[in-house]
């Protein structure tokens, strides 16, 4: 059995101000160099689109420069891409994406890349650079997204999570006989789906494809929110190839069960009892919509386009959870609770624990008349109100 080590995927690391994601790939070429292939994604946001004979035009400009170990230039080339659209608001859309994938031939003794991209109707730009290492053998995972490659790996409820796993040649040797691959998507430690799949020849590699919905045809998420990583197996008579490559999914906290219930729970300082048992039973087509509903009902500045309440609630609660969750409830703690209906108090007073008395801290709100007084009893690091002052029931 032939074995490699694992190989994983990664977006290189950008400087500059000009967002970019950019992922290079490394192929051996039989005649002893190799083939860069760059794969990367632009936000047209980060662009300048120049109205031009009733369209908007953004050009980008792509350079790559290769050097060998004494820094000598052995390869390079710059591509000029032009996008075009109708209508100004297809330039602003916040999914919009200049997409695309360079290729470029180096020799056998290339060892480093540096890559810049640049708007060229602004002064911004990035670059990045990463080492030209030629694979003698393996497999590599490419993500794609509507068909091509997508650097980014982010996908949404809408999108379907595909991957091409490419079994790269041999510069020397018997080449693997992979007749198939098992993919796997984890989460962790755990696994949550998979297939194996045929692999079949293209353009000299053996390829296997394989695919998975995020969300089925009711909106029903399979994958919920958060980092994920799909690995790959080459199987077959004299395999025994690994890969793998991570990704993230974002979907709407409502059509996540978990996240759903999760965002329910956070409310306690805020909705009535009867509110969160409401919307806890909600099935995903009407949980959005009533979402909406319960935060206009308390949102102070309704023409704004914003719910700052909203805002403010979940900031407390992050803010909470944060500095009171060490040895103590976060925002279900009693400071946590004061804190996410009364927000900062304009002063605390606090004792640290002595050999004969508690460590205390006194909350002071001067602008309401308000004071609480927390105790940690017995050392633990958990306060506990015990000043007469009552909160504010929702």
């Amino acid at each position: 059995m032939w074995l490699v080590s694992l190989l994983l995927v990664s977006s290189l690391s950008v400087q500059g101000d000009l967002k970019v994601t950019l992922e290079p790939a490394v192929y051996a070429e039989s005649s002893g160099g190799a083939v860069i292939e760059l794969s990367y994604e632009i936000p047209y946001t980060s662009l300048t689109f120049v109205r031009d004979s009733g369209r908007f035009l953004a050009r980008y400009r792509i350079g790559i420069q290769v050097t060998d170990a004494r820094g000598n230039v052995v390869a390079g080339d710059i591509w000029q891409p032009t996008l075009s659209q109708a209508d100004y608001a297809s330039t602003v859309g916040r999914d919009s994406m200049a997409t695309g994938v360079v290729r470029l031939a180096v020799p056998a003794n290339a060892t480093d890349a540096r890559v810049s991209v640049s708007d060229l109707a602004s002064d911004r730009r990035a670059s990045s650079t990463f080492k030209v290492s030629v694979p003698t053998g393996g497999m590599i995972i490419r993500l794609l997204k509507g068909g091509l490659i997508y650097p980014a790996r982010k996908y949404g409820a809408g999108d379907t999570l595909a991957a091409l796993a490419e079994v790269l040649p041999l510069r020397t040797g018997p080449r693997a006989a992979t007749d198939s691959c098992r993919f796997t998507v984890k989460q962790g430690n755990r696994v949550l789906t998979g297939a194996t799949a045929p692999t079949f020849d293209s353009l000299g590699r053996r390829v296997a494809r394989f695919s998975y919905p995020v969300a089925d045809s009711s909106q029903v998420t399979t994958l919920g929110g958060g980092e994920y990583v799909l690995e790959v197996v080459g199987l077959g008579s004299e395999s025994g190839l690994r890969a793998s490559v991570p990704f993230r999914v974002d979907v709407p906290f409502y059509l996540d069960d978990a996240a759903w219930q999760g965002r329910v729970d956070k409310l306690i300082w805020i909705a009535k009892h009867d509110e969160t048992r409401r919307l806890r039973s909600l099935p995903r087509p009407e949980r959005e919509k009533a979402w909406r509903e319960f935060w206009a009902s308390k949102d102070r500045t309704p023409t704004t386009g914003r719910n700052e309440r909203e805002e403010e609630y979940f900031e407390r609660i992050d803010y909470a959870e944060e500095h009171f969750g060490h040895a103590d409830r976060g925002y279900k703690s009693d400071r946590g609770h004061v804190y996410v209906v009364y927000g900062p108090p304009d002063e605390i007073d606090s004792r640290p624990f002595e050999i004969d008395s508690p460590a205390y801290e006194t909350w002071h709100y001067y602008e309401i008349g308000r004071k609480f007084i927390f105790v940690d009893r017995y050392g633990s690091g958990a306060f506990r109100l015990e000043s007469p002052e009552v909160i504010d029931e929702p």
